[in-house]
Order: structure tokens, then sequence, then C-alpha cells
């Protein structure tokens, strides 16, 4: 399926602001299939604050029957996940307050 660029960055746009990709896709996308919403939003490198949440919960789990040399490879795997949620927050954040003074 021919996807647009412009459809594209919206879908990346939406899943950084912390939209599910199965919203994104009922949504704004319905004529497309999960599954390329799925392939386009994870492609552009970006994904939903909940799908991060979901991926260190995992972790977290897999932790407790790791070995020692899995468990290096899981925190750091865990540290890029939180670093991303953070450098995400701290990007939404400015985008906010230039909202903020745009409305003032």
């Amino acid at each position: 399926m021919n996807i647009t660029k412009k459809d594209i960055k919206l879908m990346a746009r939406l899943a950084q602001e912390g939209k599910q990709i199965s919203d994104i896709w009922r949504e704004y996308f319905p004529n497309l299939g999960y599954w390329d919403v799925y392939i386009e939003v994870h492609g552009e490198g970006q994904r939903s604050s909940r799908g991060i949440k979901q991926m260190i919960s995992a972790r977290l789990i897999k932790i407790v029957d790791a070995t020692k040399p899995q468990r290096k490879i899981i925190v750091n795997e865990l540290n890029e996940l939180v670093w991303h949620l953070y450098l995400n927050h701290k990007q939404n954040q400015t985008k906010i307050d230039k909202i903020r003074k745009a409305l003032d």
C-alpha cells in the first residue's frame, strides 16, 4: 500500500504525542491495515509512551529469571527506554511552553 510521506509524518507525530497505534489506525487511517500503520510508526523510530511503558514492564518481569549477563543487557535496554521517555517529555514540555506563549 502506498502511504504518503505526509501521512507517515502524521503517524509519527501522533505516536510521539502518546496516541496508541490502534487509535491512530482507527481514527486517522481506517483505509490502511493496522500493521501498515504499525510498521510506519516503528519505521520512523517513534513509540508511544504507553508502548514504552509496556516494554519497560515486560523487561522488569524478565529480570526475575534472567542470568547475570542477561540482566546487564536488560538494564541497558531499560536505560534506553527511560531516556527515550525523558527526552520525549522534555520535547513535549518545550512545545507546550511555546503554545502557552503564543496564546498569551
